[in-house]
């Protein structure tokens, strides 16, 4: 609405009221002398219809400004015949009075937004700054782990320049260094890097278990001497250090649901024996019909959530990629990542990357595949159940909200403490989470 309303027409200057912009700032043109002396027109009201008229066009009520407007004209209009009975006696009406009365009003106006629109107003943020204010923070949180001593800090011998950084990956070709972590994305971006040595897609499909043993042999690991170089290269082109995060407790649950409820491994379906060895001291829980030793068939009993994180915590040696800490596997605080990729912000992030890198996203050119984002994303180890499959798609999407709740308040605490350096360096919140062991 690029004008509002427009006012009267007076064969001499008029009273004009318009609204421009945006349709939500209204703007008064001071009225002359000589129609302010001729109409002799009280100001208090005119200010007041002034905001009323300023707070319908505010809120894009138009039919509401004109009718208001069109009283606040026939004042105007009708002041010759109502002569002194509108005027304010003994009292001359100036231009400054009615300058002083219209600021009035249009500080009311103003008054009245201030206290009903949501502030801050909400605006968005560039990819740039998200991207920047994500790394800012890692580095900050960096600088107090040092400084605090942090007993989970890497051991001594990750300093030596000869120290190899398994998960780190580095693509000369649209140099891009990045680190990779299981469960968050971790088989796709595999396949992209294969893809883009040129690794046929069958070959990738037979070796779809094992996808990183395939990546290093086109892919050496690096030394902390390498990456050391890449971080002071600081002229074009310049290595894009990257990784994905996910909520961390999300990533915990997610590894529970797809390696010990359905494995796809007999080294998962082992491993069932050895959580409740660890718990209860015995293969198989307390009051199971099940005496067996064989473990390799699915209807061996399935450790519980609560089974399953006793152990992780009893067990910190046993440091499985799939849910080992984001500062374990990738010492973010030395990579100093450039891009932190989320889960939650997949898509946008990822076509971040591939605007630093020069990469097309069209993604079926099998003859050129090392220029192109093929975007596959993979779950070689997520097994998802049919809605028809015994209830299984069901319990497929449990939420981590439920799961944690099967725990008791002194585990989920432990819980917590082995995953706070993950949360506190990608900005995760954990509140929602304790909230359901508040008691108040």
């Amino acid at each position: 609405m690029n004008s509002c309303f427009a006012v009267g027409r007076e064969r001499r200057r008029t009273t004009n009221l318009t609204a421009v912009g945006n349709g939500h700032e209204p703007v008064l043109s001071v009225l002359s002398r000589d129609v302010v002396k001729k109409h002799r027109i009280p100001t208090r009201s005119f200010a007041l219809s002034f905001a009323s008229c300023a707070i319908a066009c505010t809120f894009g009520d138009s039919k509401s400004a004109l009718v208001l407007l069109g009283k606040c004209s026939m004042g105007t209009s009708s002041a010759r015949r109502r002569g002194s009975s509108i005027a304010v006696p003994n009292r001359q009406v100036t231009v400054g009075s009615v300058v002083r009365w219209s600021v009035a009003g249009f500080l009311v106006t103003c008054a009245i937004l201030v206290l009903v629109l949501p502030w801050p107003l909400p605006y968005e943020q560039s990819i740039e700054q998200i991207m920047q204010d994500r790394a800012q923070h890692l580095l900050e949180q960096c600088e107090t782990i040092r400084a605090l001593g942090n007993l989970t800090a890497p051991n001594p011998r990750t300093s030596r320049p000869n120290y190899l950084y398994f998960n780190y990956f580095y693509q000369p070709q649209h140099q891009l260094l990045w680190c990779s972590i299981s469960k968050v994305a971790s088989s796709s971006w595999m396949y992209q890097f294969n893809r883009w040595a040129g690794v046929p897609r069958e070959k990738i499909d037979s070796v779809a278990h094992d996808m990183k043993g395939l990546t290093r042999m086109y892919y050496p690991v690096p030394t902390r001497a390498d990456v050391e170089r890449m971080k002071q290269n600081v002229e074009p082109p310049v290595v894009t250090r990257f990784l994905l995060v996910r909520d961390p407790f999300d990533r915990f649950v997610s590894a529970y649901e797809d390696l010990i409820v359905r494995p796809q491994s007999d080294n998962y379906r082992n491993l069932r024996r050895f959580i409740f060895r660890e718990v209860y001291g015995a293969d198989t829980p307390p009051g199971s019909n099940n005496e067996k030793n064989d473990t390799s068939g699915d209807d061996y009993p399935v450790p519980s959530f609560s089974d399953f994180t006793e152990f992780v915590l009893r067990r910190p040696n046993v440091l499985d990629p799939h849910w080992n800490t984001y500062y374990n596997l990738c010492d973010p605080c030395f990579l100093e990542p450039t891009v932190i990729v989320k889960l939650e912000t997949y898509d946008r992030d990822v076509a971040h990357i591939l605007r630093l890198a020069n990469v097309s996203s069209d993604a079926d050119n099998y003859d050129n595949a090392a220029a192109q984002f093929e975007g596959y994303r993979l779950n070689v180890n997520h097994h998802r159940g049919s809605p028809g499959d015994n209830g299984r798609a069901q319990r497929n999407f449990t939420t981590t909200v439920d799961r944690l709740a099967e725990l008791t308040e002194a585990q989920f605490e432990r819980l917590y403490r082995r995953y706070e350096l993950d949360f506190r360096l990608f900005q995760y919140d954990a509140s929602h989470y304790f909230a359901l062991y508040r008691t108040d």
